[in-house]
Protein backbone atom coordinates (compact mmCIF):
# COMPACT_ATOMS: atom_id res chain seq x y z
CA UNK A 1 0.00 0.00 0.00
CA UNK A 2 1.44 3.40 -0.94
CA UNK A 3 2.01 6.35 1.41
CA UNK A 4 -1.11 8.21 0.25
CA UNK A 5 -3.30 5.17 0.89
CA UNK A 6 -1.79 4.80 4.37
CA UNK A 7 -2.63 8.43 5.19
CA UNK A 8 -6.17 8.26 3.82
CA UNK A 9 -6.95 5.00 5.59
CA UNK A 10 -6.36 6.70 8.93
CA UNK A 11 -9.84 6.75 10.46
CA UNK A 12 -10.34 10.48 11.30
CA UNK A 13 -9.08 11.63 7.90
CA UNK A 14 -11.08 8.98 6.08
CA UNK A 15 -14.29 10.06 7.82
CA UNK A 16 -13.51 13.71 7.12
CA UNK A 17 -13.03 13.02 3.42
CA UNK A 18 -16.28 11.07 3.23
CA UNK A 19 -18.28 13.84 4.88
CA UNK A 20 -16.64 16.50 2.74
CA UNK A 21 -17.18 14.57 -0.49
CA UNK A 22 -20.80 13.91 0.42
CA UNK A 23 -21.36 17.66 0.63
CA UNK A 24 -19.28 18.40 -2.45
CA UNK A 25 -21.09 15.82 -4.55
CA UNK A 26 -24.41 17.25 -3.40
CA UNK A 27 -23.42 20.81 -4.21
CA UNK A 28 -21.06 20.66 -7.18
CA UNK A 29 -21.09 17.48 -9.19
CA UNK A 30 -24.62 17.92 -10.46
CA UNK A 31 -24.81 18.64 -14.19
CA UNK A 32 -26.46 22.00 -14.74
CA UNK A 33 -28.20 23.82 -17.56
CA UNK A 34 -26.34 25.74 -20.26
CA UNK A 35 -25.65 29.37 -19.51
CA UNK A 36 -27.31 30.15 -22.84
CA UNK A 37 -30.56 28.31 -22.06
CA UNK A 38 -33.51 28.92 -19.77
CA UNK A 39 -33.74 27.95 -16.12
CA UNK A 40 -35.95 24.95 -16.96
CA UNK A 41 -33.31 23.25 -19.09
CA UNK A 42 -31.53 21.24 -16.40
CA UNK A 43 -30.41 18.20 -18.40
CA UNK A 44 -30.89 14.57 -17.53
CA UNK A 45 -28.22 11.94 -17.86
CA UNK A 46 -25.34 10.20 -16.13
CA UNK A 47 -21.77 11.43 -15.63
CA UNK A 48 -18.71 9.65 -14.24
CA UNK A 49 -15.88 11.30 -12.31
CA UNK A 50 -12.44 10.12 -11.23
CA UNK A 51 -11.36 10.80 -7.64
CA UNK A 52 -7.69 11.62 -7.03
CA UNK A 53 -5.84 12.49 -3.83
CA UNK A 54 -2.49 14.23 -4.25
CA UNK A 55 -2.51 13.09 -7.87
CA UNK A 56 -3.04 9.40 -7.09
CA UNK A 57 -6.26 7.56 -8.07
CA UNK A 58 -8.44 6.80 -5.05
CA UNK A 59 -11.86 6.04 -6.50
CA UNK A 60 -14.71 7.23 -8.68
CA UNK A 61 -18.14 8.83 -8.56
CA UNK A 62 -21.17 8.42 -10.81
CA UNK A 63 -23.83 11.15 -10.82
CA UNK A 64 -27.28 10.99 -12.41
CA UNK A 65 -30.01 13.59 -12.79
CA UNK A 66 -33.58 13.08 -14.01
CA UNK A 67 -36.94 14.83 -14.01
CA UNK A 68 -40.22 12.98 -13.61
CA UNK A 69 -43.70 13.85 -12.37
CA UNK A 70 -42.81 17.40 -11.43
CA UNK A 71 -39.78 16.28 -9.43
CA UNK A 72 -36.03 16.26 -9.80
CA UNK A 73 -34.33 13.00 -8.85
CA UNK A 74 -30.57 13.17 -8.34
CA UNK A 75 -28.34 10.26 -7.38
CA UNK A 76 -24.67 9.74 -6.63
CA UNK A 77 -22.57 6.62 -6.14
CA UNK A 78 -19.00 6.95 -4.95
CA UNK A 79 -16.31 4.33 -4.40
CA UNK A 80 -13.06 4.85 -2.50
CA UNK A 81 -10.23 2.34 -2.17
CA UNK A 82 -7.53 3.32 0.31
CA UNK A 83 -5.76 0.05 0.83
CA UNK A 84 -7.04 -1.44 4.08
CA UNK A 85 -10.23 0.60 3.84
CA UNK A 86 -12.74 0.44 1.00
CA UNK A 87 -15.89 2.52 1.01
CA UNK A 88 -19.01 2.65 -1.14
CA UNK A 89 -21.49 5.48 -0.69
CA UNK A 90 -24.78 6.14 -2.46
CA UNK A 91 -27.11 9.08 -2.17
CA UNK A 92 -30.52 9.72 -3.72
CA UNK A 93 -32.30 13.05 -3.53
CA UNK A 94 -35.90 13.79 -4.50
CA UNK A 95 -37.06 17.40 -4.64
CA UNK A 96 -39.77 19.45 -6.30
CA UNK A 97 -39.00 21.43 -9.45
CA UNK A 98 -38.80 24.54 -7.25
CA UNK A 99 -36.17 22.77 -5.08
CA UNK A 100 -38.29 21.93 -2.02
CA UNK A 101 -36.98 18.78 -0.27
CA UNK A 102 -39.04 15.58 -0.43
CA UNK A 103 -36.75 12.66 0.41
CA UNK A 104 -33.07 11.91 1.02
CA UNK A 105 -31.61 8.39 1.05
CA UNK A 106 -28.00 7.65 2.04
CA UNK A 107 -26.25 4.30 2.20
CA UNK A 108 -22.65 3.88 3.35
CA UNK A 109 -20.75 0.58 3.23
CA UNK A 110 -17.25 0.18 4.62
CA UNK A 111 -14.96 -2.82 4.19
CA UNK A 112 -12.05 -2.95 6.64
CA UNK A 113 -9.99 -5.75 8.20
CA UNK A 114 -12.27 -8.41 6.73
CA UNK A 115 -15.40 -6.85 8.22
CA UNK A 116 -18.28 -5.15 6.42
CA UNK A 117 -20.42 -2.40 7.96
CA UNK A 118 -23.45 -0.75 6.43
CA UNK A 119 -25.29 2.38 7.56
CA UNK A 120 -28.54 3.48 5.93
CA UNK A 121 -30.19 6.82 6.55
CA UNK A 122 -33.54 8.01 5.19
CA UNK A 123 -34.91 11.51 5.69
CA UNK A 124 -38.43 12.53 4.63
CA UNK A 125 -39.45 16.16 4.57
CA UNK A 126 -42.69 18.02 5.21
CA UNK A 127 -41.96 21.72 5.22
CA UNK A 128 -39.53 22.40 8.07
CA UNK A 129 -40.12 18.95 9.62
CA UNK A 130 -37.69 16.10 9.01
CA UNK A 131 -38.48 12.47 9.82
CA UNK A 132 -35.07 10.82 10.12
CA UNK A 133 -34.62 7.04 10.15
CA UNK A 134 -31.08 5.79 10.77
CA UNK A 135 -32.03 2.12 11.06
CA UNK A 136 -31.21 2.17 14.77
CA UNK A 137 -33.54 5.02 15.67
CA UNK A 138 -36.27 7.19 14.22
CA UNK A 139 -36.75 10.83 15.14
CA UNK A 140 -38.77 13.86 14.09
CA UNK A 141 -36.82 17.11 13.88
CA UNK A 142 -37.95 20.67 13.24
CA UNK A 143 -35.38 22.74 11.33
CA UNK A 144 -35.25 26.38 12.40
CA UNK A 145 -34.35 27.89 9.01
CA UNK A 146 -35.16 27.30 5.32
CA UNK A 147 -32.94 24.72 3.62
CA UNK A 148 -32.41 22.74 0.42
CA UNK A 149 -30.86 19.36 -0.40
CA UNK A 150 -28.45 19.80 -3.31
CA UNK A 151 -26.88 21.92 -6.00
CA UNK A 152 -29.60 22.46 -8.61
CA UNK A 153 -30.82 25.49 -6.64
CA UNK A 154 -27.42 27.20 -6.75
CA UNK A 155 -26.97 26.65 -10.47
CA UNK A 156 -30.49 27.83 -11.20
CA UNK A 157 -29.79 31.07 -9.35
CA UNK A 158 -26.43 31.53 -11.09
CA UNK A 159 -28.06 31.04 -14.48
CA UNK A 160 -30.46 33.89 -13.68
CA UNK A 161 -27.43 36.18 -13.28
CA UNK A 162 -25.74 34.88 -16.44
CA UNK A 163 -22.81 33.66 -14.29
CA UNK A 164 -21.80 37.28 -13.81
CA UNK A 165 -18.35 37.62 -12.26
CA UNK A 166 -18.57 38.45 -8.55
CA UNK A 167 -22.04 36.97 -8.06
CA UNK A 168 -22.49 35.24 -4.68
CA UNK A 169 -25.34 32.82 -3.93
CA UNK A 170 -25.92 31.41 -0.44
CA UNK A 171 -28.24 28.85 1.11
CA UNK A 172 -28.35 26.09 3.69
CA UNK A 173 -28.08 22.38 2.79
CA UNK A 174 -29.40 19.63 5.03
CA UNK A 175 -26.76 16.90 5.39
CA UNK A 176 -27.41 14.49 8.29
CA UNK A 177 -23.90 12.99 8.11
CA UNK A 178 -22.65 16.38 9.31
CA UNK A 179 -25.49 17.48 11.63
CA UNK A 180 -29.01 16.07 11.98
CA UNK A 181 -30.49 19.32 13.32
CA UNK A 182 -28.60 22.21 11.74
CA UNK A 183 -28.28 22.72 7.96
CA UNK A 184 -24.85 23.56 6.58
CA UNK A 185 -24.25 27.05 5.16
CA UNK A 186 -22.97 27.00 1.56
CA UNK A 187 -21.81 30.03 -0.46
CA UNK A 188 -21.04 29.96 -4.18
CA UNK A 189 -19.11 32.76 -5.90
CA UNK A 190 -18.49 33.27 -9.61
CA UNK A 191 -14.76 34.02 -9.84
CA UNK A 192 -14.57 34.25 -13.63
CA UNK A 193 -13.38 32.40 -16.73
CA UNK A 194 -10.00 30.63 -16.67
CA UNK A 195 -7.90 28.25 -18.74
CA UNK A 196 -7.75 24.94 -16.86
CA UNK A 197 -6.03 21.65 -17.63
CA UNK A 198 -8.53 18.77 -17.68
CA UNK A 199 -7.52 15.31 -18.88
CA UNK A 200 -4.38 16.72 -20.55
CA UNK A 201 -6.39 19.37 -22.47
CA UNK A 202 -6.56 23.11 -21.77
CA UNK A 203 -10.16 24.28 -21.52
CA UNK A 204 -11.78 27.67 -21.05
CA UNK A 205 -14.02 27.14 -18.03
CA UNK A 206 -16.10 29.14 -15.55
CA UNK A 207 -14.48 29.11 -12.12
CA UNK A 208 -16.83 28.81 -9.13
CA UNK A 209 -15.50 29.17 -5.59
CA UNK A 210 -17.32 27.38 -2.78
CA UNK A 211 -17.40 27.92 0.94
CA UNK A 212 -18.96 25.12 3.01
CA UNK A 213 -19.12 26.22 6.64
CA UNK A 214 -15.45 26.76 7.58
CA UNK A 215 -14.02 25.15 4.41
CA UNK A 216 -13.08 27.72 1.80
CA UNK A 217 -10.51 25.98 -0.40
CA UNK A 218 -13.01 24.45 -2.83
CA UNK A 219 -12.98 25.29 -6.53
CA UNK A 220 -15.20 23.94 -9.29
CA UNK A 221 -14.87 24.50 -13.03
CA UNK A 222 -17.82 24.17 -15.42
CA UNK A 223 -17.97 24.37 -19.21
CA UNK A 224 -20.33 26.42 -21.40
CA UNK A 225 -22.83 23.57 -21.38
CA UNK A 226 -22.88 23.77 -17.60
CA UNK A 227 -21.18 20.43 -16.94
CA UNK A 228 -18.76 20.28 -14.02
CA UNK A 229 -15.40 19.37 -15.55
CA UNK A 230 -13.19 19.51 -12.48
CA UNK A 231 -13.45 20.18 -8.75
CA UNK A 232 -10.46 20.73 -6.46
CA UNK A 233 -10.64 20.51 -2.65
CA UNK A 234 -7.79 21.26 -0.26
CA UNK A 235 -8.18 19.75 3.20
CA UNK A 236 -5.77 18.54 5.88
CA UNK A 237 -2.77 19.15 3.59
CA UNK A 238 -4.32 16.91 0.94
CA UNK A 239 -5.48 17.88 -2.54
CA UNK A 240 -8.65 16.07 -3.63
CA UNK A 241 -9.79 16.24 -7.25
CA UNK A 242 -12.98 15.13 -8.98
CA UNK A 243 -12.39 15.05 -12.73
CA UNK A 244 -14.96 14.28 -15.42
CA UNK A 245 -14.13 10.92 -16.98
CA UNK A 246 -14.55 11.47 -20.74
Amino acid sequence: MNIIARRISATPLHRGILKTLALICAVMVTAVPSCRKGADSIPTGTWKYRLLVNGAPLGSAVVSNSKSGGRYISSMEMQMDAGYVRNWTSQKIIETIDFRPIRLEICNKTFQNGEDTEIKTVAEFNGDTVTLDTGESKSVITISRPFILEGNYFMNELIKTGFKKGTVIRNYIYEPSVDIEEPVLVLVKVIGREKILVNDHKKSLIHLGFSIENMKNIDSYIDDEGITQKTIITMLNNRLELILDN
